[in-house]
Parts: structure tokens; sequence; C-alpha cells
């Protein structure tokens, strides 16, 4: 298990380097990028230099593909359509190979489900300090354990994280977060994000996909 990106307030004496992270909860290098990105901060303030250097992440929503059903459908079958049926086989092998080498052991057998309500709980999460341990396990849900973004599967993973299943069940039986979400990944858009993982460092520097941990770790003392 990774230990999770930190997204406390710095200390007074140290430098602080913010991290805004675009990102889908079905995007399997959402989660590499993750990981990649937690070997980088990890690295770098292991150096005695860095040791006052802070990390404030912050995660925000994107969907591959906002018109997916809410009704859950085969991962397998989704790949055949989005891809063809020659070609998805050949995605998930590399999606293995890949997972393996960062520690993540992908599984396909699962469903996939709209995103839209785990982005509204990820938003929830984060206005009970929680955010970095849903993320971490949606992602786990998903990609390791055949779990389905449905209802009942985010509260299982909310409650799990430490959050009320009251509090949660209600929030996610309204509409309470909708527009919102679907109004910040316009914005994205019109930011000019395309894809993900997308990462602005800094408020500054830009990188798309799941870069190697050297490559943010550059962008650090850039800005350190």
């Amino acid at each position: 298990m990774s230990a999770a990106i930190p997204s406390t307030t710095a200390a007074t004496s140290g430098k602080k380097i913010h991290i805004d992270i675009v990102s889908d909860t079905v995007c399997p290098w959402c989660y590499i990028g993750k990981r990649r990105l937690e070997k980088a901060i990890t690295s770098y303030k292991s150096k005695p230099e860095h040791k006052d250097v802070e990390f404030e992440v912050n995660w925000h929503p994107y969907q591959l593909d906002p018109n997916s059903s809410k009704t859950p459908i085969p991962k397998m079958q989704m790949y055949a359509n989005k891809f063809g049926a020659a070609r998805a086989p050949l995605i998930r092998d590399r999606m293995l190979q890949v997972g393996q080498e960062e520690g993540i052991p992908f599984a396909y057998d699962g469903n996939i489900v709209n995103t839209l309500d785990s982005h509204r709980l990820i938003a929830f999460a984060t206005k009970k300090g929680k955010q970095d341990e849903l993320v971490e396990e949606l992602f786990r849900n998903y990609f390791e354990e055949n779990k389905c973004g449905e209802i009942p599967t985010l509260v299982e993973s909310a409650v799990k994280v430490g959050l009320d299943r009251n509090e949660v069940e209600q929030f996610l039986q309204s509409e309470e977060g909708v527009a919102e979400i679907r109004a910040e990944i316009e914005k994205a858009k019109m930011e000019g994000v395309q894809g993900v993982p997308n990462f602005t460092i800094g408020h500054k520097y830009v990188l798309s996909g799941a870069q190697e941990p050297s490559t943010f770790e550059e962008v650090f003392s850039r800005i350190a």
C-alpha cells in the first residue's frame, strides 16, 4: 500500500509546492500517475536540502466518457466498443505489464459505470479532509478489486476512509454537486485539458500524462 500524497498545510518555515491533478477515476494512467508522483515526492523529500518542502495536492474531475451509462457494463466490453475487439486485449496486456512495474495488479474482470458520482464523492470527501484517501480507495476498488463505482460501492469506500455512512448516503442520493462537477470539467476543457492525467505544478508547469518520477522531480527543483 502506497503512502498517501500529503495535502496538509506546510509549516511556515518551509516551501510549499501546489499540485493540481485533473483525473478520471476509471483512467488507468491516472492511477499510474499517482504512484509515480508519490515516488517523486518521497524521493525529493529524502534529500536533506528538500526536507522542509511540503506539497499540497488537489484532485479535479474529468470524464473520459461523460455519456457512459449509469448501468454497469463489463470493462472489457467497454474497451472493445471503444477501441475494437482486436485491440482491446492488447491494451489490457500492455496495462497489466505497466501496472506490474508500478506495483499495481490491474484487474479486468469487473464492470464500469459512469463516473460522475465518484467525482461528486471526491468533492464531498475533500470538504471532510479525506480527499487523497478516497481517491486512493476508488482507484484500488476499480483497478484492483473489480468493483464498479455504483452507489453501494461508493458508500462502502467512503465509510472505509472514515466518512459518515448516513451523510454519504444522503449526499449521493441527492443531486448535490452535479452542476459543480460538470462545470469544473468544462472549465478544464476550456483551459486546454484534452486528456488525463493532467498535472499543474506550482500554478505554472503543466505535465500531461503519467510522467516518470524523475520528470516530476525536475519540475519540483525548478520551483523550489
